[in-house]
């Protein structure tokens, strides 16, 4: 779990890539939080539970699932 570890630039970087990939499909997670992010034993960084997420093409909606989700990782670096 995300709460266990401490993050570098470069993995939030991975982290945020791999968000909008995810946005460039018009999905949106829908619930970027602190166990929905796992981090495994090389570093890696994983979003999991897409219970919420919903089809979307709102772009605003993205743009502050991107800000949640730096926001959080940023209290792991």
């Amino acid at each position: 779990m995300l709460s266990f570890h401490k993050i570098k630039q470069q993995q939030k970087s991975k982290a945020l890539e791999a968000l909008k990939i995810i946005h460039s499909h018009n999905i949106l997670h829908n619930d970027i939080r602190e166990e929905n992010i796992l981090v495994n034993e090389k570093g890696d960084i994983y979003i999991i539970d897409f219970g919420m997420s919903v089809v979307t093409d709102k772009k605003k909606l993205f743009r502050q699932e991107e800000f949640e989700l730096s926001r959080l990782l940023n209290r792991y670096m």
